[in-house]
């Protein structure tokens, strides 16, 4: 090899080492979620696996790559300070049942039934109001729009009241709702209540283990858009 060729490969070697260190950090950020999003892996906080709506933030607001992987950083990082939040708060009440982690939805907060509903029942345990005052706390600080979402096991239901999973887990929903907009005041434009009855399981139904997972109540915090981002 002659000189001037070893000189040009040396040039080029550190020419390629130069650009490596000035990575430009919303690639980096680009880089890093695509990784996520081949691995299909969403961030867990204390939570067990959930199969439906894994993936990216949604990027709305924004244009172009970069920008798009800009917010989702942003707005995964604010969930995640909205989940260690959450987490401390119910720490100091050793709630081990209630379960985090953060999807392409948003932040899902799995509230057990046993801790605030009583079997068959919509009516919150009195009870359990401190921990929804807890709640309603951390959502007030936060411009995050709210989804509450009801589920129950597979087991039927026939009463006067409730015809189905459908309506139970519906009306489960609506009152954590009505809850925070009556008792707190919060902003109703921020929420939106549903019920899944039976059929979004997070557990197999096979066994009281499973079902008693699957009889709960989610709240959805879901990714701010660029618009809330202030700078």
């Amino acid at each position: 090899m002659s000189y001037a060729d070893f000189i040009t490969l040396l040039l080029a070697f550190f020419v390629t080492m130069y650009s490596i260190t000035r990575l430009d950090s919303d690639k980096l950020a680009q880089a890093q979620l695509s990784i996520q999003r081949a691995l299909h892996a969403p961030v867990f906080l204390g939570g067990f696996p959930v199969e439906s709506g894994v993936g990216d933030l949604p990027a709305a607001g924004l244009t172009g790559d970069l920008a798009g992987a800009a917010l989702q950083e942003r707005s995964r990082a604010q969930l995640q300070e909205v989940a260690r939040e959450v987490q401390e708060s119910f720490r100091r009440e050793e709630l081990e049942e209630v379960r985090l982690l953060i999807t392409g939805r948003g932040l899902v907060i799995h509230l057990p039934e046993f801790l605030f509903f009583a079997s068959g029942e919509a009516a919150i345990r009195p009870e359990s109001r401190p921990l929804l005052d807890k709640l309603a706390g951390i959502l007030r600080r936060i411009p995050n729009p709210v989804a509450v979402e009801g589920h129950t096991d597979n087991r039927p239901i026939h009463t006067p009241q409730f015809p189905s999973n459908w309506e139970l887990s519906t009306y489960r929903a609506t009152a954590l709702v009505r809850y925070f907009i009556e008792q707190h005041r919060l902003d109703p434009a921020r929420f939106a209540a549903a019920g899944y009855g039976e059929y979004a399981p997070v557990a197999d139904n096979g066994d009281e283990k499973g079902r008693r997972l699957n009889r709960r109540v989610d709240i959805i915090i879901k990714p701010l858009t660029a618009g809330a981002f202030k700078g």
